[in-house]
């Protein structure tokens, strides 16, 4: 009688646990990336040292959750969570990528007769690169032509020109001041001027109003150490906001031209973590709560158009009034960019206006070399 031995093996732990280790990485970096989104959408914009991360492309906020989900798609395993965490992350941080979906629906009213055509543009330390200041310009500005800068003014064939950076800027930081008047009036004749610190306002409707908005009464109490004396232009530090009240026909309309401080600090130059800093944060917080405040006192319609340095992953658009509408939508593009103008990757010029201004329509204009910012155009009336 032959005697047979049955001998079962049990497969042991180790493939399985192979799966597992090879599993927690593709499920730790969605999740690492949703705790980064909630902890963006927490502190931008509220604490200082939360610049570096907001300096992150918007785009990011969309692309980085595609590309994680391409990645996970081959762990079976673990397929459900990591697709659950990555669109929990898209849906928290879709808001900050600057996508404009609004722009595959929305479809403004055509402009009625008597509209106004309002022209927004960061000029680049005006024409300083044109020979218009002996001083050098800064390091890296191409050079230009003043009749080319005019002419491109021209070109937008505007009623009021909101322009910032009327302003030369030595190689010291120091700010100097720009007198360009007689040619702004030969240019645009009929047209009335405005100007405070780095601002210029000209408009074929008269002014009736012209008040540049001091953001040191918003300033904590060392706003003196904040705000550095500027003999070469008085108020520069102090004053981002130009307001100008034009009459048009039987209405006034309040424009705001800003240029809100930039979160990276243009000196010292170069990979110093001094270029963030909690000045910084604070000059930008103040010069937004400032603005605020005067649009919340002000009965006028309203448009606020400029550049304030900040990309749609930037919190800190929080402070403006909650009665100003955003006027992306009448963008027709669906990820709108500003800057910079030649290689553009994100937007940091915006326009608002209050819900009685209707944006007929609105566009981004490439400034070919002029500037590293493009330009705003847009087409607004009053619903009174």
């Amino acid at each position: 009688m032959t005697s047979t031995q049955v001998v079962t093996e049990t497969a042991g732990p180790g493939p399985a646990r192979r799966s597992r280790w090879r599993t927690w990485p593709l499920l730790a970096a969605p999740v690492a990336w949703l705790v980064f989104v909630v902890l963006h959408r927490v502190l931008s914009g509220r604490v200082w040292w939360w610049q570096a991360p907001e300096l992150a492309p918007p785009f990011a906020f969309v692309l980085f959750p595609v590309l994680l989900l391409a990645v996970a798609l081959p762990a079976r395993a673990a397929r459900g969570w990591i697709a659950a965490v990555t669109l929990a992350s898209l849906v928290l941080g879709g808001g900050a990528s600057g996508l404009n979906l609004a722009s595959l629906w929305h479809s403004p009213p055509p402009a009625p007769p008597g509209a106004i055509t309002v022209f927004s543009w960061n000029t680049l330390y005006w024409d300083m690169r044109a020979g218009g200041e002996t001083m050098p310009p800064p390091t890296g500005t191409p050079s230009r032509d003043i009749d080319d800068f005019y002419r491109y003014l021209h070109d937008q064939k505007a009623d009021v020109y909101l322009l910032q950076e009327y302003i030369y800027f030595g190689r010291d930081s120091k700010a100097i001041r720009v007198d360009d008047t007689a040619r702004l009036r030969r240019e645009f004749p009929g047209y009335h001027i405005a100007a405070a610190s780095e601002l210029v306002t000209v408009s074929r409707f008269p002014i009736v109003l012209e008040r540049g908005i001091d953001l040191r009464p918003w300033l904590s109490e060392e706003r003196d150490r904040a705000i550095p004396p500027d003999p070469g232009l008085p108020g520069f530090s102090a004053v981002k906001t130009l307001r100008t009240d034009v009459r048009v026909g039987g209405d006034t309309v309040s424009l705001y031209n800003t240029h809100i401080n930039s979160p990276v600090h243009a000196f010292p130059q170069g990979p110093d973590p001094r270029r963030l800093n909690r000045t910084q944060h604070e000059r930008r917080q103040a010069n937004l709560r400032a603005l605020a405040a005067d649009v919340e006192r002000n009965p006028h319609p309203t448009l606020l158009a400029g550049d304030f340095n900040a990309s749609p992953a930037m919190g800190i658009l929080r402070l403006l009034p909650d009665r100003l509408v955003d006027a992306t939508p009448v963008l027709e593009s669906l990820y709108p960019t500003s800057w910079d103008d030649q290689w553009p990757l994100w937007r940091i010029d915006w326009a608002f206006t209050t819900p009685d201004i209707t944006v007929h329509r609105y566009g981004l204009v490439r400034s070919n070399g002029l500037s590293d910012h493009s330009g705003q155009h847009l087409v607004i009336s009053t619903k009174g």
